[in-house]
C-alpha cells in the first residue's frame, strides 16, 4: 500500500510539472498569399526563440492541414507567434494580418 500512495505522489508531481511549465501562446491569423510556405510563415512566426519544425507542425495540427502543401492563396491560418513577438509578426506580415 505504502508504494502505491508513493507511485500516485510522484505520478501527481510529475504531472504538475509539466502543466507548470507552459510559456504564453499567442496566436495571429493571417491570409495566405500565392507561393507562401507553411516553412515561411513558420520561420517568421518562430523567430529565433522556438524551433521552426515545432511551429510547422503546430500550424498543420491547429488548423488541420495533413501536410505542408495542404495550403492555398487566400486560407486563413492560424499561427502560433513566440512570445512577445506578435507585433514583428504583424510588421513582417503586413497585409496579411486577419483582424481578431
Amino acid at each position: 500500500m505504502k508504494y502505491v500512495v508513493l507511485a500516485v505522489l510522484a505520478l501527481f508531481m510529475c504531472t504538475q510539472i509539466g502543466w507548470s511549465y507552459q510559456p504564453s501562446q499567442e496566436y495571429l491569423s493571417v491570409a495566405v498569399e500565392p507561393g507562401q510556405t507553411v516553412w515561411q510563415l513558420a520561420s517568421v512566426a518562430a523567430g529565433d526563440d522556438m524551433d521552426v519544425r515545432q511551429v510547422v507542425n503546430e500550424i498543420l495540427e491547429d488548423n488541420g492541414l495533413t501536410g505542408t502543401s495542404d495550403i492555398r492563396p487566400g486560407q486563413i491560418l492560424r499561427l502560433p507567434i513566440a512570445p512577445g513577438r506578435a507585433e514583428e509578426v504583424r510588421t513582417a506580415l503586413a497585409g496579411q494580418v486577419v483582424d481578431q
